[in-house]
């Protein structure tokens, strides 16, 4: 193992159950779908539940890896194919994910990271089985600071400050964007903060120089402060890997296999209609996200929906586990055990 990257302590890479309520913070806390937007969701889904012949209770954040799971749920897609997708919002993963493991879920949309974490710690029915979103987690530097990885690599030792997460994508990328230039965690002053928004506001205070940030909040702070992205998700771990993803439990996985695709069929034809007529959909989304309309048109373009993981995908998951395994989260890397893809439509 290569110890240098180990800035996490003992206690935060032991992944009990109880370790891992606490590694996750509300990385979406202060994100909220907005009531006007719960009112047209509600519509929707009062509309799919008197045609549908069965409900598939889905758990989701207020993240920008959802748009297209959201446009479907207000342009009646699901409605279409005959489904009832009861969509429930969580400000974090954690919350998100136990959810799932209680039963009270049948699909999440949540960070790959969390379900790795959640299998290692004794959740061995977890699978996930498909993508949601890309690209959406950056590394954003405060104006005045660097303005690129070159001078993000060369500030080592300066003494440049750095915000993250534990135990997270945003963590991933922190550190994935620092170890492919030869650096680690040593040659900056690392803070590991609570929440995403604590690290916003750290930004706007010239508290960090650098924090890794989730779209749409990310374009919020940039837009706000004068920032500057330097790196993304896709950096890390590849053009077509997910930072959010599809995850299940391997029994409802085995019952309600054609469901599962059928779903996400639903995600891909709502993913194209985003992609063909991007304004249109922004529009749509917009009442939703309850984000002025010129941070979404940044946000929803930098974090695609990613609906398919494919083989160069989930190439990218395999490779960017090694961090989880460098960093003492995991003791092997258990991509294979965790990717289940084989229920994706084609």
């Amino acid at each position: 193992m290569n110890r240098k990257l180990a800035s996490p302590s003992a206690s935060d890479r032991q992944l009990t159950r109880r370790s891992f309520l606490g590694s996750f913070c509300s990385c979406c806390a202060g994100l909220t779908i907005a009531p006007a937007g719960l009112s047209l969701l509600a519509m929707a889904d009062n509309a799919e539940a008197q045609s549908a012949g069965g409900t598939i209770r889905v758990g989701h954040l207020p993240a920008g890896c959802v748009s297209h799971l959201l446009l479907a749920k207000k342009r009646g897609l699901f409605e279409k194919a005959g489904l009832h997708a009861q969509i429930i919002q969580f400000n974090g993963p954690a919350e998100n994910i136990l959810a799932l493991q209680a039963g009270k879920l049948d699909l999440i949309h949540n960070p790959w990271t969390t379900t790795f974490a959640a299998y290692a710690a004794g959740s061995n029915n977890l699978r996930i089985v498909g993508g949601s979103g890309e690209a959406g987690i950056e590394l954003v530097a405060r104006s005045g600071s660097v303005r690129n990885v070159n001078e993000l690599i060369k500030a080592a030792g300066s003494g440049l400050r750095i915000g993250t997460l534990h135990l997270d994508t945003l963590e991933l990328v922190t550190i994935g964007t620092l170890a492919m230039h030869g650096k680690s965690y040593k040659d900056y002053a690392l803070k590991f903060f609570p929440s995403m928004v604590g690290m916003g506001e750290a930004i706007s205070s010239s508290a960090v120089d650098v924090c890794s940030l989730a779209q749409p909040y990310a374009q919020t702070v940039v837009a706000q402060n004068d920032a500057v992205y330097i790196a993304n998700s896709n950096d890390v771990w590849g053009p077509e890997a997910p930072d959010c993803v599809i995850t299940t439990t391997e029994s409802y996985m085995q019952q309600n296999g054609p469901t599962i695709t059928a779903y996400m069929k639903v995600l891909v034809e709502s993913a194209k209609q985003l992609y063909n007529d991007f304004d249109s959909a922004v529009s749509d989304l917009q009442p939703i996200y309850g984000a002025p309309k010129e941070i979404l048109q940044v946000a929803l373009r930098r974090q695609a929906p990613n609906p398919i993981i494919r083989d160069a995908g989930s190439s990218g998951i395999k490779g960017a586990t090694k961090y989880l395994v460098e960093l003492g989260y995991l003791k092997t890397n258990i991509a294979d055990d965790v990717l289940a893809l084989n229920l994706q439509p084609s």
